[in-house]
């Protein structure tokens, strides 16, 4: 872990306390940290609400298009075509954890790509998503399902490691937890509020307009990232973003 004073410290104690009652004492570690506690830790608060503007674009795909599609092919073959975001999706995760692994753990930055891009693909779909046949679709549907997702499946795992790792957590290896789950639940909050929007949205002013709400959710999560996108591509002299760690506690 990350040796911090705070950590040097109960090293110390806990081997004053092994020479006084023997080598059997274990060191148990600091407490889980707090929800509030981990809502300080720097992003923490903004990944969490822009993973609920991306879990909701998610949802609404996912259940919506069958839906959507059904009133312009036979079942079968709306049910085909909706299959192929699914299947978009599982290697969405792979992909953006290798790129951004090769570009030094940055990760806001990819999503930040990958969101960029899922924009553009919403946009043509608000034009022209009544008018595009079968074999489009099934290309655009199974891109759109990478671009999905690679950020979602990675926001709930490398980033809230990255993140529970902070050193603003002082060296606390039990946080990581806490930061997943306060992430996953923001999200899904943030995403069941969203989803009510849809229906009355499209049946007062048509499927054009639900893929224009997808596109301004995509434009908020991103947005959300913005300073840590910022972060990765310009990056503080060092020994600053140490000392803004530290305040930030």
């Amino acid at each position: 872990g990350i040796i911090t004073p705070e950590v040097k410290i109960r090293m110390e104690k806990l081997a004053a306390k092994r020479a006084e009652q023997g080598s059997h004492v274990v060191d148990e570690g600091p407490a889980p940290i707090t929800y509030m506690n981990a809502l300080r830790i720097p992003m923490v608060a903004q990944y969490a609400f822009a993973f609920g503007f991306f879990k909701l674009t998610n949802y609404v795909l996912f259940f919506w298009l069958p839906y959507f599609l059904g009133k312009h092919f036979d079942p079968v073959t709306a049910n085909l075509i909706a299959s192929l975001y699914s299947v978009g999706m599982m290697p969405g995760g792979i992909i953006v954890g290798v790129v951004s692994d090769l570009f030094g753990g940055r990760r806001a930055s990819v999503i930040g790509v990958f969101m960029s891009l899922l924009f553009v693909f919403l946009f043509i779909f608000s034009q022209k998503s009544e008018e595009l046949t079968a074999i489009p679709l099934l290309v655009m549907l199974g891109i759109m399902g990478i671009l999905v997702g690679g950020p979602n499946n990675i926001i709930t795992s490398a980033v809230a490691a990255d993140l529970a790792s902070h050193p603003s957590v002082r060296g606390n290896n039990k946080s990581l937890g806490t930061v997943t789950g306060l992430i996953n639940g923001c999200g899904s909050i943030t995403a069941s509020i969203g989803l009510l929007a849809v229906g009355p949205l499209q049946s007062a002013f048509g499927w054009s307009s639900v893929w224009l709400f997808l596109m301004g959710c995509t434009f908020t999560g991103t947005l959300l990232m913005g300073s840590k996108i910022k972060e990765e591509l310009f990056p503080a002299p060092v020994g600053y973003s140490e000392v803004e760690a530290n305040l930030a506690v």
